[in-house]
């Protein structure tokens, strides 16, 4: 059972996307362009996540259904208040959909304010930025931004919507990852028994497909 703060959002299938458990492979419902900006310091390490999320038509306007309250088809800055809360405390319990890696060991991250929404061209966005872990421009670091549930399916059309900015952004080699998942199951053709499909989390598939950004620093 959700909490009483989230039931609403998950009967309304408003937001829905953070809260609805979802079963291993199932596919997206809600659609987002999404951008990140990884932001280095001059002394080589990394100091925030930027993340921009432009959500499709469709599941934008279900939220202005279930949010707009004064039935004018917008949403006012009280209404969108609303929303950054719910889908703060929400996201929290998936690390905002931030998966990063420092030579292979995760490394932990923190939101250092709420989730901003803003509502442009029919289009719900949220732009956020996680702060991690004390993390230095050294050896291998991988980030990757997917729904653990595949319930929404986040996208980043273009190789340069993963960037790295900052003075430091130009100790690393980069390399976008764009995982084939016709591939994948090639690969991996021995190990795909029936007990593979009954075991395997959303999460471990989704982070199996997900788009990953990789940096190889000296």
């Amino acid at each position: 059972m959700l909490p009483p703060p989230l039931r609403r959002l998950s009967a309304a299938a408003a937001l829905g996307f953070v809260l609805a458990p979802a079963s291993a492979f199932a596919h997206p419902h809600v659609f987002a362009d999404a951008r990140l900006e990884i932001e280095t310091a001059a002394d080589g390490s990394i100091t925030e996540l930027r993340n921009v999320w432009r959500f499709d038509e469709v599941f934008s306007a279900s939220v202005v259904m279930d949010f707009d309250e004064n039935a004018d088809m917008q949403l006012e800055p009280g209404e969108l208040a609303k929303i950054s809360d719910m889908v703060t405390q929400s996201l929290a319990e998936f690390d905002y959909y931030t998966n990063i890696t420092h030579n292979g060991d995760d490394v932990a991250v923190k939101l250092p304010e709420a989730i901003k929404v803003d509502f442009q061209d029919g289009q719900l966005l949220m732009f956020f930025a996680l702060i991690p872990d004390k993390t230095e421009l050294k050896g291998k670091i991988t980030v990757g931004v997917f729904d653990p549930t595949m319930y929404a399916a986040l996208d980043f059309i273009e190789d340069s919507d993963m960037a790295v900015t900052g003075a430091a952004s130009d100790r690393c080699t980069r390399k976008v990852v764009r995982p084939d998942f016709d591939q994948i199951i090639a690969e991996n053709q021995a190990s795909l028994t029936e007990a593979f499909f009954e075991t395997t989390q959303s999460s471990d598939l989704s982070k199996l497909l997900a788009t990953r950004l990789e940096l190889t620093c000296k």
